[in-house]
């Protein structure tokens, strides 16, 4: 008889989770280093803590690091679980996690999307706090600024909104993951078919199947 996850077949359902997965960890990664950037190039420079929007830059950013590094150990697990999916405490793994991952990465585009809206508010007057201005319109007559003013609110800008696109596809993907392991843990569904239909076979020889792979 032949095993079937959600309508898959369990090849076709390791090749969806581990493409998943993979996308997670490269999505993971690629945010990482915009984060890495956003620091390197802008946020290193914003150092007032009694001011309350430059602490929410600073915030923002240490949320965008640790989702992405989330998001890279969701994608591992989900990857690691398409070759082993007997493993019970691996399915509530990456369950677990990719719920984690999910709410991390809407919270991170969330915050990205208030820093852009502040930013925008406030024409950028905090990313210029380290300038001995305090009007934009000086710009180009302060020599001494420990970095280039007329490139700082762009590249900020820039990079917020790159992160920003990439949580909100990391989200999306979170949340594939998350419905990939509820069909394994045949769960009491919030969507979709029953689970009482997403593993047909007999109770004895379902496990020695998904470890010899998909042969069908």
């Amino acid at each position: 008889m032949c095993l079937r996850l959600g309508g898959l077949s369990v090849g076709d359902f390791r090749k969806v989770l581990m493409k998943t997965g993979l996308v997670l960890v490269v999505l993971g990664h690629v945010s990482f280093i915009a984060a890495a950037l956003l620091h390197g190039t802008v946020l290193r420079y914003v150092t007032a803590p009694h001011d309350a929007v430059a602490l929410q830059y600073c915030v923002v950013n240490i949320l965008s690091v640790t989702s992405a590094i989330v998001v890279i150990t969701s994608g591992i697990a989900a990857v690691v679980l398409s070759r082993y999916l007997p493993s019970i405490p691996l399915r509530w793994a990456v369950f677990s996690s990719s719920v984690a991952c999910a709410l991390l990465s809407l919270t991170c585009a969330l915050g990205l999307l208030a820093s852009i809206a502040v930013t925008f508010a406030t024409q950028g007057q905090a990313l210029l706090a380290a300038c001995t201005f305090g009007s934009p319109e000086l710009l180009e007559l302060v020599p001494d600024c420990p970095f280039d003013p007329t490139r700082i609110y762009s590249s900020s800008l820039c990079l917020w909104g790159i992160s920003l696109v990439f949580c909100v596809a990391e989200s999306v993907f979170a949340v594939r993951c998350t419905q990939l392991a509820h069909q394994l843990l045949e769960l009491r569904p919030w969507w979709g078919k029953s689970s009482h239909h997403m593993m047909q076979e007999s109770p004895e020889p379902v496990e020695g199947d998904l470890l010899s792979g998909p042969q069908l």
